[in-house]
């Protein structure tokens, strides 16, 4: 994967202080060349001190303002939209409120965001000469659903009548029972629906938030947003997304990368790949950790938290009524505690001479050490099935209604200690039929195709690593384009390598500058 992790000079500073909790950014340019970054100053992640900051470019991001407070009282996560007049708009999930600037940011006026009753709304979108649009999530009751682990969320779509100054409900984009769907990015398609209306096209890009491995995922509205297709998954797995179009007609989105690798990352491409379904994530970063050899994929790390490899594969949606087959061909010649493993229902702890199912009174499983062995694992829902080179090893119960049930993945089982292992991969394969989403799901790996997570090594840019902070502490973005081919990206950073770093209460905003050939294969 394109890093510019360790590129400083494509880095700056925004804003941090020690002390506050600098959070949530947005970007956003203004008539008279000027880019505006405004943003959040908390205590800690949750934080009780909540004030919304504005800080100003007047060279394209390479310096900074001191930094202006706009709302003192409380705030979090400011977008920033300019409209085709320059008028800019803040919206603010306090309140909410939404702030207006006709200057470039010099002053603003504020207003409440009457009729706006989610939160984390989304920039604001122009329709015709008098509609805006935004969208907003909240979660639906109080009781945790278990297997999303939280209240089921609601992707509410609103529209502005009267340029801003009240907002009504306007369809709901996604509620779906066993996703957790929220913090939408919505962007205008090319062209108009058929019809005679010649309504609008959209995209809404959503976070999945039950942290399973789940891809974002995205609907489509042919009449301006008034219905909306049925969710389907996105190859990119993520949080908090920035969606728009560049002045080349490439979508470009920056999220929070909640894979395996975790960072700020940045895709370009077009509509079809957007929408091309789930792709496997891994983790790789000691270099040959994960090499293809002539008959395989040969997986080498010491233990600890500098060199696991481990994969992202597609996990199980609705665990209650999917039925899930694993089948691999594996040599194992070492592995310690945590270095091998299977998580499909259970961890499935691989050794040299035998596997171990993670569940309660199970035995170990023995192999003839120093041989390939084909490890082939079922689902259905609350049973695990192990055949070991075609030959039934057991049956294991699991819970169908647990959010635990629901990953899949390969490799490392910690991430952190007892990791290390010498393991040759041979094939691997995965089928999920979901009959609650009328969808099946099958793929095919061997290391003639490269590695199992070719596809996001190739089409992702890495901004800024962060994999030893916690998710809540970097990533969240906005991106503006400063000339043709060429990007500023604002988000927070934990620095979770860093000295000093603390678990949600350490994070600071930093802008990172990157081009379109900075992707690794542009579509």
């Amino acid at each position: 994967m394109p890093s510019l992790t360790n590129a400083t000079d494509r880095h700056v500073v925004i804003d941090r202080r020690d002390g506050h909790y600098l959070c949530f950014p947005d970007v956003c340019p203004t008539g008279d060349g000027t880019l505006l970054c405004a943003y959040n100053e908390f205590d800690r992640h949750v934080g009780s001190r909540r004030r919304l900051l504005l800080k100003e470019s007047r060279d394209q991001g390479r310096t900074w303002s001191e930094r202006r407070m706009l709302w003192a009282l409380d705030s979090h996560c400011p977008r920033l939209s300019r409209l085709s007049d320059g008028v800019i708009i803040l919206t603010d999930d306090a309140g909410p409120t939404i702030l207006w600037s006709t200057d470039n940011g010099r002053t603003w006026a504020d207003q409440p965001g009457t009729g706006l009753g989610h939160g984390l709304i989304d920039r604001v979108l122009e329709l015709d000469g008098q509609t805006l649009f935004t969208t907003g999530h909240l979660h639906r009751g109080s009781q945790p659903r278990h297997k999303i682990r939280q209240a089921p969320t609601e992707q509410m779509a609103y529209v502005s009548r009267n340029l801003g100054r009240t907002w009504e409900a306007f369809s709901v984009i996604a509620n779906e029972k066993c996703l957790v769907l929220c913090e939408a990015s919505v962007v205008c398609l090319p062209g108009q629906s058929e019809g005679d209306d010649g309504a609008v096209r959209l995209l809404a890009l959503m976070r999945e938030n039950s942290f399973v491995g789940e891809p974002m995922y995205f609907c489509i509205s042919d009449d301006g947003g008034a219905n909306w297709s049925a969710p389907a998954p996105t190859p990119f797995i993520g949080h908090r997304p920035t969606l728009g179009w560049t002045r080349s007609s490439k979508l470009l989105l920056t999220y929070r990368d909640v894979g395996p690798n975790p960072g700020t990352k940045a895709w370009l491409g077009d509509l079809d790949e957007l929408c091309s379904g789930f792709a496997v994530h891994g983790l790789h970063a000691a270099a040959d950790s994960a090499a293809l050899a002539p008959d395989g994929l040969l997986v080498r790390n010491e233990a600890g938290p500098q060199s696991p490899v481990r994969y992202f594969l597609r996990p199980i949606t609705d665990p209650g009524r999917a039925h899930a087959e694993f089948e691999a061909e594996v040599l194992v010649r070492h592995a310690d505690e945590n270095g091998c493993g299977i998580r499909l229902g259970l961890w499935w702890r691989l050794y040299r001479d035998c596997i171990v199912p993670d569940a309660e009174g199970a035995g170990a499983f023995a192999w003839e050490p120093d041989r390939p062995h084909t490890v082939r694992i079922t689902y259905e829902p609350g049973l695990c099935r192990l055949f070991v080179d075609g030959e039934p090893c057991g049956e294991y119960p699991v819970d169908p209604l647990d959010g635990d049930t629901r990953p899949i993945i390969v490799g490392a089982v910690s991430r952190t200690v007892d990791n290390g292992c010498e393991v040759l991969w041979r094939r691997m394969s995965l089928s999920i039929r979901e009959p609650g989403f009328g969808r099946e799901y099958s793929w095919r790996w061997d290391h003639t195709q490269g590695l199992p997570d070719a596809f996001i090594n190739s089409r992702v840019l890495e901004l800024k690593n962060d994999r030893l902070a916690s998710p809540v502490d970097f990533g969240y973005s906005g991106w503006a384009e400063l000339a043709d081919g060429e990007f500023l990206c604002a988000y927070h950073h934990g620095g979770g390598d860093e000295p000093g770093y603390v678990p949600g209460e350490s994070a600071h905003i930093m802008g990172t500058r990157f081009f379109e050939n900075d992707f690794g294969v542009i579509a």
